[in-house]
């Protein structure tokens, strides 16, 4: 009976509470009403997020990304400078940085037995784990091969010139720097997470700040007008602009107009150069001409002949070509126009080694009004620098062919070791990467030693051209 009572009791207890609860969410409802909103608003929030997030690149998700192809007969490069052109292993980077790790290793040795255990031919078995190798650890080798020495620098009499010579011309008391960008449709490529116009955008900048104060700058563009399509292609063409009018650098000015850019249309590189060679009617200045661009011309028109017209005409322009993340191809025509005009072709792949090209002529530049206003001495730095920047290409070239050639062979090695890699299909991947490096060493090789030498034979020329004016000058 006790407990009985006991019970009635707890029921009671428990109904009385159901109502007090029932009471509190009637006298609440706003309150509940508004959080389950906000819980509902914040969800939606978070899944138009995951909606927006971008595909995931292939190299996070390396090695299951790897496709094979039973169609290819994989080779890997034959000279220096299609390696160069070559795109980096998607593990290249972390490679570099060292944070590969143990479960990446493991990945890697697992993808290599799938294709141990596939039903493929040996031989194609031998292509696609060179191709593997590749598409894993290739390297991002540096311009080595285009690299162009600025040649022996020639002197005039001390007392009447600067007696320095830009791509043979004589250096001026005043500089004229004219920079014409290319902002077609090409240039929204992306690399390493930034747009080629970004990259152009940025060094330019750089480049223009650090000008001497008696240099004049100005920027042309081309291809920010219409789009790339045929019906378009005219309006394009014919949409040359000089956005930042010849005169001394404003910073705030320069890069208003230089922001306002937008790559869109189509490339007119004849019509550019002669154009900004218009507006550089001042022969009484050194006129230099940079064009940045990352491909041939589109318009129709002759950007060599246009070069060499420049080259030859009154204001005597230096034209120097930068080729931006170029073809092989196209680099050929760009090398062509700057020949053509005596000045020089210089390839670059990235935002660091077009930095590296515009710190190094600004560094020029600064040291032949030096020169004009100090001594000759100056004169040889620039050779020098040439051949440091030889010996660091050097380097970095043999650095990172060697780390390709390491770890892919210790990852054919680890492969080996699980018994199941046929000994043929071994000697015939372990020889094509050992062929690979002996033959990329080689022609470094041949490269270094040739363009060493014409930097030491420009530099013992200059420095006795030097001797002799300063003894007869005592």
């Amino acid at each position: 009976m006790r407990n009985k009572n006991v019970f009635m009791m707890i029921i009671c207890c428990f109904m009385i509470l159901v109502g007090c609860s029932d009471k509190v969410s009637k006298d609440n409802g706003t309150n509940i009403t508004t959080e389950e909103e906000e819980v509902r608003e914040e969800t939606d929030t978070q899944t138009k997020k995951k909606e927006a997030v971008p595909e995931i690149d292939s190299s996070s998700v390396w090695p299951d990304a790897f496709e094979t192809d039973t169609d290819a007969a994989f080779q890997f490069p034959t000279t220096l400078s299609e390696a160069e052109e070559w795109e980096k292993g998607k593990w290249w980077s972390k490679l570099k940085l060292e944070q590969i790790t143990d479960s990446d290793n493991q990945a890697v040795d697992k993808e290599l037995l799938t294709i141990i255990d596939s039903n493929l031919s040996d031989e194609q078995k031998g292509y696609q784990i060179k191709q593997f190798l590749a598409e894993t650890y290739f390297p991002d080798l540096p311009g080595f091969s285009t690299f162009l020495p600025r040649g022996k620098i020639s002197l005039e009499e001390l007392d009447a010139t600067s007696n320095i010579q830009l791509n043979g011309r004589e250096m001026k008391d005043h500089i004229n720097v004219a920079i014409i960008l290319d902002a077609s449709g090409s240039m929204k490529k992306v690399i390493g997470g930034k747009t080629l116009m970004d990259i152009a955008k940025e060094s330019i900048q750089e480049f223009t700040t650090n000008l001497p104060e008696n240099a004049n700058v100005s920027l042309t563009v081309y291809g920010h007008k219409g789009t790339s399509s045929d019906q378009d292609k005219e309006l394009s063409c014919k949409g040359i602009e000089e956005i930042y009018s010849l005169s001394k650098y404003d910073a705030e000015s320069f890069q208003k107009a230089i922001q306002s850019i937008s790559p869109s249309g189509w490339t007119s590189i004849a019509e550019s150069l002669k154009q900004t060679g218009s507006k550089l009617n001042n022969n009484d200045a050194t006129n230099v001409i940079y064009l940045v661009s990352d491909g041939e011309e589109t318009c129709d028109g002759k950007p060599k002949e246009e070069a060499q017209a420049l080259a030859q005409s009154d204001i005597n322009a230096i034209i120097n070509v930068i080729g931006l993340s170029v073809t092989s191809e196209d680099a050929a025509q760009l090398k062509e126009i700057a020949e053509s005009a005596e000045g020089r072709y210089i390839d670059v792949k990235n935002q660091q080694e077009l930095d590296q090209e515009f710190q190094q002529s600004n560094n020029t530049i600064s040291q032949w009004v030096d020169w004009f206003h100090q001594n000759n001495n100056k004169a040889i730095d620039l050779l020098s620098e040439d051949k440091k920047r030889l010996m660091d290409l050097n380097e970095e070239t043999v650095e990172n062919l060697m780390l390709f050639h390491q770890t892919s062979v210790k990852t054919l090695m680890n492969a080996n070791e699980s018994g199941k890699l046929d000994p043929a299909i071994y000697q015939d991947v372990f020889g094509a990467l050992e062929s690979f490096y002996s033959t990329m060493y080689q022609q470094k090789d041949e490269i270094y030693n040739e363009k060493f030498k014409q930097i030491e034979d420009s530099f013992n020329l200059t420095k006795e051209e030097i001797e002799e004016k300063y003894n007869n000058r005592q």
